[in-house]
């Protein structure tokens, strides 16, 4: 069980996550339209390879639509479009956040909202298990992407929250891009991110041969 943040308990302790068990940005059903979360899995011991050629490219996050379980109640998410993820052939990672879009969204009847600021950096690495792909974010120590949430009063809920390692499960295809964080710590990292290759202004092309 996870609060969205570490702050303000008395307000945030019925907004509670549980860390979803099994697959999840477990991007094995995802899309812009409102879907049910798939549940969250660790990823299995797999060798980590190097990364999957399928990613390399820019990509922007699309607006989401989307409701995931918690406890017995589901929160909906939507909002978040315009970050830009730029991905190289040896791993490193560039988020760009300056047209990055508000998240919304509604637990319990109350609306929360969060917010992403500066650049994010670090590094990518892949693996496969079966039918299942994973990802591996490494961010750098010039990592200066933060994500900040607040209430519906507009009322901040905590310090700003920095970017950490983490494990996602991915699907990738040409143009399309999605990824299911394995643990879900907060409520901010519930939905399932989906990307487009391009960046809005221009619209690099993301390899054309998913592995």
């Amino acid at each position: 069980m996870k609060h969205l943040t570490h702050a303000r308990p008395a307000m945030v302790s019925r907004f509670m996550v549980a860390a979803l068990a099994s697959a999840s940005v477990a991007l094995a059903a995802c899309g812009p339209s409102s879907t049910a979360s798939p549940s969250a899995t660790s990823a299995p011991s797999a060798t980590t390879a190097a990364i999957d050629p399928c990613l390399v490219g820019t990509w922007m996050v699309v607006g989401q639509t989307q409701n995931s379980p918690a406890n017995d109640e589901e929160i909906t998410y939507s909002g978040g479009a315009g970050e830009v993820f730029t991905i190289d052939a040896n791993s490193a990672v560039t988020i760009d956040t300056h047209a990055a879009q508000k998240v919304v969204f509604v637990s319990a009847g109350q609306t929360f909202t969060a917010t992403v600021a500066g650049t994010g950096r670090g590094t990518l690495s892949t693996s496969a298990s079966g039918t299942k792909r994973f990802l591996y974010f490494t961010p750098s120590a010039d990592d200066t992407r933060t994500t900040h949430s607040f209430d519906s009063t507009g009322a901040e809920l905590g310090p700003a929250r920095p970017d950490t390692a983490f494990s996602a499960v991915y699907t990738c295809a040409p143009g399309r891009f999605t990824f299911y964080k394995s643990a879900v710590n907060y409520m901010v990292d519930g939905p399932i991110v989906t990307l487009t290759s391009g960046k809005g202004d221009s619209s690099p092309t993301a390899s054309a041969n998913p592995s």
